[in-house]
């Protein structure tokens, strides 16, 4: 049997623009993954089949190509695991000829099929590159989802567009935010205790106190005009809006899961420090932590995406995957939020 070979010319010419678009050649993968053996890392894969492929991205790896970042990110380590598993053994299905093609000669009539098979390959056969459906930050952990057919990106793209895709984190919450964080354009914050009707205004909300309440955050969000690296809710920012539920409190941190109903940078970051409670660890929206305190013992954002429920293709059946939390964030919870990580081990925190 002949070698395989990827061209490995395609794969560093793809851009950030069209990363998600090229496409993997898997005629082989050994000149590839040679070369980036030293840039990758294993990346735990939560579910896969023929049409979706789900892992739990660790913190501090980049999700995909930047000028800043050319390779060693995710998408490296995801497009080395592809290539070393090569294809799958999925085949078209045979389909009946077309009522309208009984009168064509039969050379057409093969023309014909070819094309209706050709279309088959196209729609239902692997991409050669998975296309990736949704990004989170660098220093967060947990669940991202890649299609691997044309027709389940277009049927996950729509469920993304209609808002109607779950996506929930665990974040840990800190009272204080810096200055720059505070809104410079409408926030409003409702409430909802279990139980209720609909959500009402309040002035703020108390994220310290746990009663079963479900916090309501919306604001625009757009590019800080002072650092551009930053996010704040600002007039020329685009509609966000972040649900919060709170778990767990203990002293002046809590334990939170938040539901992005939009997808903006930075969005569940920005909305929690506006509230005036950034995430513990935070280096960019958060206070600076003091010596001897549990946040000075946290290295990165706690901000872990924790399930994504859809409806998956070709069945369009409702699934939720859970991505496990981070060993370093499960650290830090059983040395100083004991009281959170009874919650998560009893399988309370996030709901089904």
């Amino acid at each position: 049997m002949p070698e395989k070979r990827v061209e490995l010319s395609s794969l560093q010419k793809s851009s950030t623009r069209d990363y998600n678009h090229k496409t993997i050649d898997l005629r082989s993968s050994w000149f590839y993954t040679s070369r980036m053996t030293q840039a990758t890392i294993d990346i735990p894969v939560i579910y896969q089949d023929h049409h979706l492929l789900i892992v739990n991205k660790p913190a501090g790896l980049v999700i995909h190509p930047t000028y800043k970042h050319a390779d060693g990110t995710m998408w490296d380590s995801i497009l080395v695991y592809l290539a070393r598993q090569g294809g799958d053994d999925w085949q078209p299905e045979e389909r009946p000829d077309k009522p309208e093609w009984a009168g064509a000669p039969e050379p057409i009539q093969v023309m014909l099929r070819e094309q209706q098979r050709a279309r088959q390959w196209q729609e239902e056969g692997l991409l050669r590159r998975p296309c990736l459906l949704h990004r989170i930050d660098k220093d967060t952990s947990g669940i991202v989802a890649l299609a691997r057919t044309e027709r389940a990106r277009r049927h996950l793209i729509r469920q993304f567009y209609n808002h109607s895709i779950v996506k929930r984190y665990l974040a840990v919450v800190r009272r204080g935010a810096p200055q720059w964080t505070q809104p410079r354009a409408p926030f409003h914050v409702f409430i909802q205790h279990a139980g209720d009707g609909q959500p009402q205004p309040v002035a703020s909300a108390d994220l310290l106190t746990v009663n079963g309440t479900v916090y309501q955050l919306n604001g625009p969000l757009q590019r800080d005009p002072s650092d551009r690296r930053r996010c704040i809710v600002g007039p020329d920012g685009q509609s966000a809006e972040t649900m919060v539920r709170v778990i767990a409190a203990q002293g002046e941190y809590a334990l939170l899961e938040a539901q992005p109903i939009t997808g903006r940078t930075h969005q569940i970051r920005a909305h929690l420090a506006a509230a005036g409670y950034a995430i513990a660890g935070d280096a960019i929206y958060g206070l600076p932590a003091r010596e001897g305190t549990a946040a000075a013992h946290l290295h990165r954002q706690f901000l872990h995406a924790c399930s994504l429920e859809l409806r998956h293709y070709p069945d369009n059946t409702q699934r939720t995957f859970v991505a496990s939390l981070a060993a370093d964030l499960v650290a830090w919870l059983a040395a100083y939020f004991p009281e959170g990580q009874e919650i998560l081990d009893a399988g309370k925190a996030v709901r089904d």
